[in-house]
């Protein structure tokens, strides 16, 4: 079974040869063939043993004879603020294996619902779109008829963290999710609002304790895939009723 949560905004998804749909997240039954389009975004995918018991639990809840199912797309909103992207930014199994449970539990105990202000909400589905330099605190307080003091009060309230540290948080995740899609640090920086890539690197640096560069090394050693064509096609199959074979393949 497949597990799959955009960080940021949707990627594209198909059933073998059925329509593209686009998602925030997405249930996927195992054996089934499909295709991923990931947008020009970065997705979480989890794989979950179809025997063990959360996975039973799981398809018993949301997907019964069905071989996908779209849960609430603010599913993530169980982690922390900047959870994901660190586990991006910098490898750290520890913290990536305890977000993938918060995840998993999140999705079959009703009894632990995700309360966040439905203003707050708003400001982060603005914030998921690529960076304006209108996404300011003044045009966010405007945005959902809050004043300045009083988003930041509510933001800080709900999230666990401040908008201005949220705001930085964003734009590097959108800035690295630029450069695993192929666009140097310089044109990642500025596009996403920093002044020139040293004001990256030292935001970077101070966020999460890595540099663009060695983020860059550290992925290169890990040989990620990069595309430049879409979709990008993420074909699996299950075999010795236990491992999954993954086959990439790029679908004109």
């Amino acid at each position: 079974m497949q597990l799959i949560f955009d960080l940021k905004k949707k990627f594209k998804f198909r059933v073998q040869n059925g329509s593209w749909g686009t998602y925030k997240s997405l249930i996927v039954k195992e054996n089934t063939i499909h295709q991923l389009d990931t947008n020009k975004s970065v997705q979480l995918i989890i794989y979950v043993d179809s025997e063990s018991d959360i996975a039973k639990a799981i398809k018993l809840k949301y997907l019964q004879q069905n071989d996908l199912f779209s849960p609430d797309k603010d599913i993530l909103n169980c982690l922390k603020p900047g959870q994901l992207e660190q586990c991006l930014i910098e490898p750290n199994m520890e913290l990536l294996e305890r977000s993938v449970h918060q995840l998993l539990n999140q999705l079959v105990d009703e009894k632990r619902p995700i309360l966040i202000d439905e203003r707050i909400k708003e400001v982060i589905n603005i914030l998921a779109v690529e960076y304006s330099e209108e996404t300011t605190t003044k045009f966010l307080s405007e945005r959902v008829f809050l004043s300045e003091s009083r988003l930041r009060t509510l933001f800080k309230a709900n999230m666990g963290v401040s908008l201005h540290r949220y705001i930085i948080w964003n734009k590097i995740v959108i800035a690295i999710s630029k450069i695993m899609n192929g666009a140097t640090i310089a044109e990642a920086a500025i596009s996403c609002g920093f002044s020139d890539s040293s004001h990256f690197h030292k935001m970077v640096l101070l966020m999460f304790g890595i540099s663009p560069s060695q983020f860059i090394r550290n992925n290169n050693q890990k040989n990620i895939y990069r595309s430049d064509q879409a979709p990008l096609s993420l074909v699996t199959s299950l075999y010795n009723e236990r491992f999954w074979n993954i086959e990439r393949v790029n679908v004109r």
